[in-house]
């Protein structure tokens, strides 16, 4: 068990930190080299990310695309395709210029960019040119041209802003391609999308959860677990708090920040996973975003949500090319607050809905922070990744969590020995929380 570790707005002498990210994609038109932005190595992101005040921690690839744990948040690369997550007071729209520097060097120009955010909590520290929406589509614009925007929810309390980008130049003309090249990539084509289905890999799905359980906040405090650091101190707390059950056959590559904090993201095949958490009590902060469509699937969310145990949540999904939808929902121990749908033209339309835990839980998770007195971990002779974690989920009842589940896992291509998270034989789904909520659907 955990001790009472956890940090205060006192604790840090009444610094606040930013948790909600920027989300920046930008897409191109197909470049003549495979790789295409993937041929750029890492000092020439690095340079990109000066313009955003962050710097790259670590890098992951596979057969598909780069994924670069960042000081503040993640960057993912594709061949087409570049998506920006920063959060703090980062100034991520002011990479543009050097990324549609990299563009022209390679070639390939601008089809669409989306951008957007969940609410500050600490508006009033958002430097140039994040101070306000208003200034963010003025940026946009002048890069762009046509932009539009939307705010999704309640503009006074928990909502989304959304922006959507293209430029005003029209595409240059493709070239035919000859019959028998056309004939291979048919052939090596995928089998066709359904119109209104998950489209892998180009739709986005994000949970934004504020007002973490205290016993989940507490796994993220590096002080909590005195033996450990660096690697060996961030695997540990992708076991114990029940990350590495949500994603069975992920390459995993994962920092624990100090005092606390921790990120990740996760490959496999051409989705990406990625999981921030900012820990601190009066302002604690996860995000859970993936393009693997079977993540929206209320299974998956209830698994989510229960690793995590917010007093709140926002679900938001971003789709191209066809019509934006998600389930409504019902979730044990929450109320849905609000829903709206949103078009931002050239296809791109958003879904997000909010949640609160309704009485009955905010009731029974009080009690469990007042009266549950917590011991700390004996890391003596280094972690022990299958030891259970209890986590308080949205009923208020504790759900063990460990290091895998009985989570239904797709191919595990790509994927590398000590990398994988995978659920160990004979673990029982109610050892799980993920899988507690998964093997319940």
């Amino acid at each position: 068990m955990l001790d009472d570790t956890i940090l205060s707005i006192d604790d840090a002498q009444g610094e606040v930190f930013e948790g909600p990210e920027k989300k920046l994609e930008v897409f191109f038109s197909s470049p003549a080299s495979a790789d295409g932005f993937r041929q750029f190595g890492q000092s020439t992101w690095s340079d990109l990310l000066v313009e955003a005040s962050c710097t790259i921690l670590h890098c992951k690839q596979n057969a598909h695309f780069d994924a670069y744990l960042l000081s503040e948040s993640s960057m993912f690369v594709y061949p087409s395709k570049v998506i920006l997550k920063t959060c703090g007071t980062t100034g991520l729209l002011l990479v543009l210029p050097k990324l549609l520097a990299l563009a022209e060097r390679i070639g390939v120009v601008v089809e669409n960019v989306h951008y957007g955010h969940y609410r500050y909590k600490f508006p009033e520290q958002q430097l140039y040119p994040h101070a306000s929406l208003d200034q963010e589509r003025s940026y946009l614009s002048r890069h762009f041209g046509s932009v539009q925007s939307r705010v999704l929810g309640p503009t006074d309390g928990r909502c989304w802003f959304a922006l959507c980008a293209r430029p005003e130049k029209p595409l240059p003309e493709v070239q035919q391609a000859p019959a028998e090249s056309m004939v291979k990539a048919l052939e090596s084509a995928p089998e066709p999308v359904s119109p209104g289905s998950p489209r892998a890999g180009e739709d986005i799905f994000e949970i934004a959860m504020e007002g973490l359980h205290p016993d989940v906040c507490r796994r993220f405090v590096g002080s909590a677990y005195p033996t450990l650091s660096g690697k060996a101190l961030a695997t540990h707390m992708t076991a114990v708090s029940g990350i590495g059950a949500l994603l069975p056959k992920v390459l995993v590559d994962e920092w624990a920040f100090e005092p606390c904090g921790y990120s990740m993201n996760g490959l496999r095949n051409e989705f990406y996973y990625t999981i921030h958490i900012t820990p601190e009590e009066g302002f604690s902060y996860a995000s859970f975003e993936t393009n693997d469509p079977k993540y929206r699937q209320l299974s998956w969310v209830q698994a989510v949500v229960a690793v995590f145990a917010p007093a709140v949540f926002t679900a938001t999904l971003t789709t191209r090319h066809v019509a934006c939808e998600l389930p409504s929902y019902t979730l044990p121990g929450f109320e849905r607050t609000c829903m709206e749908v949103a078009c931002l033209g050239a296809g791109v339309s958003v879904c997000s809905m909010n949640f609160n835990a309704d009485a009955t839980a905010i009731r029974k998770r009080k009690l469990v922070a007042t009266e549950k007195h917590a011991e700390p971990i004996d890391n003596s002779d280094g972690p022990d990744l299958e030891e259970p974690a209890s986590v308080a989920a949205s009923d208020g009842s504790d759900l063990a969590v460990s290091e895998g589940s009985d989570l239904a896992a797709s191919d595990g291509s790509d994927l590398e020995g000590s990398d994988l998270l995978a659920a160990p034989d004979g673990l029982e789904s109610s050892e799980c929380a993920a899988g507690a909520m998964l093997a319940a659907a």
